[in-house]
Order: C-alpha cells, then sequence, then structure tokens
C-alpha cells in the first residue's frame, strides 16, 4: 500500500464519520439547523453539488481522450479518472439530495418527471452517466476492451449534456440577472473540465503505482499543456462574462459582482479563485518546472481548490442581491435574511460527502487490480531516465 494511502484512509475515516453527524442531524431534525432560509434558498450544499458534479465530467474528458480519440499516453491517466468521475458525481449528487426540502420524493423525478423540466432530464442524464461509468469499470475489470470507444464516446456526450445543463438550470432564471446569461452553460462546461482534469494530475502524483517510465513522461507532458490550454480559455470565458456585463451595467448584475469582489467574503475570489485557481497554477505549470512531479501535483490541487471558490461565487451572490431593495427590512426573521454563513451541520455533511469520495477512490486505487498500472518494460524506463538527465 501507498504510504499516501496509509496516511489518508484513517484520516478520510475520521471526516465520513463526521459527515455520518451531519447527515444523522439533517434526518432527525429536518432543515432545523440550515442556515439558509427564504431569500437564499440553496447554499454551500449546492455549491458543492456543482463543483463535484462538474470534476466528475471533467475527469471523464480524459478517458474519452484515451478510448474515444485513441490518445495512448493518456491509458493510465484514464483508469483513475474512471473511479474519480463516479464517486465525485455520487458525492455532488448526495449533497444536492441533502439540500431537496422533501429527499423522500426523489423518486418522482423518475417516475412523475415534467417533461419540460430541465432538473427532471439532467436527473436522468446523471443516472445514464452513471450507468456508463459502471459498465466500463465492468469492461476493465472482465477485459472487454472493445465496449470502452463506444462507451466513453456516449459518455462524453453524457458530460456535454450535463456540464452544459447545470449552467442552463441557473440561467433560465430571468428573475435572477447575475445568473441570466446565455455564456452561464459554457462557463460552467469549460470551468468543469479543467477542474477535473487537474484533480486526475494531481492523483496520478500522488498515487503512482508505475515506474517514471516514458508513458509516465508523455502523460504527464501532455497532461501540463492541456491544463495550461484550458486555464487560458476558462481566463478568456471569465473575463468575457465580467467585461460585458460591467460595460452593459445591468444594475443588478453590477451589484452582485461588486459583492463578489468587494462584499463581505472578497477573499473567495481575490485569494482561492484568481490567486489559488489561476494564477499559483499557472506560475507552476508554465515554466519547465513544471513537469516536476510536486509542481505538476501542486498546480492540479490548487486548481481543484479554486475551483470550490469559483462554484460559490456563482451560487451565492445570485442570491444575496435582494429582487427588491426594501425586502431585507421589510419581514425580519432569522429565515429572511440575505447573509449567509453554512452551520456547522452544513460543513459537516459537506466534510463528510467529499470525504466520502475521496475514500472511496483511495480504496478503489489499493483494491481494485485493473487500475494498477503496468509492470515496469526496462527499455522504456532506461530510455526515459537517459531522457531527463540529457
Amino acid at each position: 500500500m501507498l504510504k499516501a494511502s496509509k496516511i489518508l484512509i484513517p484520516v478520510l475515516a475520521v471526516m465520513v464519520l463526521l459527515g455520518a453527524v451531519g447527515a444523522w442531524d439533517r434526518l432527525a431534525h429536518g432543515k432545523a439547523n440550515l442556515n439558509f432560509g427564504s431569500y437564499i434558498p440553496w447554499g454551500l450544499w449546492v455549491g458543492l453539488y456543482i463543483y463535484m458534479v462538474g470534476i466528475s465530467g471533467g475527469a471523464f474528458l480524459l478517458v474519452f481522450l484515451h478510448h474515444g480519440l485513441g490518445i495512448s499516453c493518456l491509458r493510465r491517466a484514464s483508469l483513475y479518472a474512471l473511479p474519480v468521475s463516479l464517486f465525485t458525481l455520487g458525492a455532488g449528487l448526495l449533497l444536492v439530495l441533502a439540500d431537496l426540502g422533501h429527499m423522500e420524493r426523489f423518486w418522482k423525478l423518475y417516475l412523475q418527471p415534467n417533461p419540460g423540466s430541465i432538473l427532471a432530464a439532467m436527473v436522468w442524464v446523471y443516472t445514464a452517466f452513471i450507468l456508463v461509468l459502471l459498465v466500463m469499470l465492468l469492461a476493465l475489470a472482465k477485459g472487454r476492451s472493445r465496449w470502452l470507444k463506444p462507451l466513453s464516446v456516449l459518455g462524453f456526450f453524457l458530460v456535454i449534456t450535463f456540464g452544459g445543463g447545470e449552467g442552463a438550470l441557473f440561467g433560465v432564471l430571468g428573475a435572477r440577472p447575475y445568473w441570466s446569461s446565455g455564456l452561464l452553460p459554457i462557463r460552467f462546461l469549460f470551468s468543469a473540465l479543467l477542474a477535473g482534469v487537474a484533480v486526475v494530475a494531481f492523483t496520478l502524483t500522488l498515487f503512482r503505482k508505475w515506474p517514471e517510465d516514458r508513458d509516465h513522461w508523455d502523460a504527464v507532458g501532455f497532461l501540463r499543456y492541456l491544463i495550461l490550454g484550458l486555464l487560458a480559455v476558462n481566463v478568456l470565458i471569465e473575463f468575457s462574462e465580467y467585461s460585458i456585463t460591467q460595460y452593459a451595467g445591468t444594475p443588478a448584475v453590477i451589484e452582485a459582482h461588486h459583492l463578489v469582489a468587494f462584499g463581505p467574503y472578497w477573499w473567495v475570489f481575490w485569494i482561492v479563485q484568481l490567486f489559488i485557481g489561476f494564477l499559483l497554477p499557472a506560475i507552476l505549470l508554465i515554466p519547465s518546472w513544471g513537469l516536476r512531479p510536486f509542481n505538476f501535483a501542486l498546480a492540479g490541487f490548487l486548481i481543484g481548490i479554486g475551483y470550490a471558490g469559483t462554484k460559490q461565487n456563482i451560487v451565492l451572490p445570485g442570491l444575496a442581491v435582494p429582487e427588491f431593495r426594501a425586502l431585507p427590512e421589510a419581514f425580519v426573521h432569522n429565515r429572511l435574511s440575505v447573509a449567509y454563513f453554512p452551520s456547522v451541520m452544513e460543513w459537516l455533511m459537506a466534510i463528510g460527502a467529499i470525504a466520502a469520495a475521496a475514500l472511496l477512490f483511495v480504496l478503489a486505487v489499493e483494491y481494485l487490480p485493473f487500475l494498477r498500472g503496468p509492470a515496469p518494460t526496462g527499455a522504456r524506463f532506461a530510455g526515459a531516465k537517459e531522457g531527463r538527465a540529457a
């Protein structure tokens, strides 16, 4: 067992137990101990739901690039990307299930769906994607390699559907000008691709079970350029969104942007989203030292952290700006406030769900033999070392 796994398994198990306390509180007391209310009905859990589901879709990009497009150097990355995709999706859906007012009615989305509901369509797409992931894992375990290419193409089609569909869930809310943008589905999709690829890059370094042969360095080099390319695309999309909306001058949108940049959680935008999520990874990856394992893994980890801030900055500012200015003073109650900070129960549940996804991934890497890399090849290994020495 890897040293990292020996350290992480007990730590993550404790975090899952803490999450179980939060889950018990949610089941026993309903929404009594949640800090969101009528004006901010979506809080930390919804932000983390789109965060985890986004990582799931982004990780699957590597599966598609290897099995669908035949990029051979991504074979190991595609192996790790499958459990990353499955477990992060499960954690995201668990959190959004906990956010529902009546969790026990979730089955109505399957048996009594509204054909015109984007949310109902998304649930069906998520379900189809989970089935694709499970069948691909089964195909790997059984050695049915011919199944993988068509499944990867189908899976990537579903990723594009729900990756953009998440943005559409927010974008169609015309009463919320901050979200009502045709660019929002594109922002969701490309930020998800960046985060998913970065998280898989991080796991490849931390949980590497193969020698540093030529395949390994080819994969690292490819992923470095892919992450930098996706970083550049995301910066361009964010700049387009902010510059156009600022020039348009819609008051509610300007107020939401001001809240993001200079409100009580300014640090989420400036420090988490921009500095940790964009600037530091670029500094680590652009020079040649971006190929060093520590820098490569750290850049992937930082992008994963910054992506969480990006999603919180999409969800909460759109709700924190009241639909009319006198609303916060019209009725006074702790459930009728546009100020929000997650409660202890919300944090516990969130920590537990993320830790459960991470724990399942570590256990899968350690105990599923078909996720392990190939045996070292002497010629390739020697060649790679010579190349690095030169």
